[in-house]
């Protein structure tokens, strides 16, 4: 019995066999939308929004101690 299965090879495919590649292309890379260019914006305006939250809240409890 063990003869009839020796032939017989089972060959397991690997990870990059079974991943799937996708690519996302923007249609138009070369155009921003006016979406894009507010997103931005809003991006480097929240970055420091932040920040100066953060040195408010510190400037007022050290004048709430002193």
């Amino acid at each position: 019995m063990a003869e009839d299965f020796a032939g017989i090879a089972v060959v397991q495919p690997s990870l990059m066999d079974k991943a799937e590649a996708r690519r996302e292309f923007p249609v138009r890379a070369d155009a921003a939308t006016f979406a894009d260019r507010a997103e931005s914006g809003i991006q480097f305006v929240s970055r420091w929004a932040g920040i100066l939250a953060f040195v408010g809240a510190v400037a007022a409890i050290a004048w709430l101690i002193l």
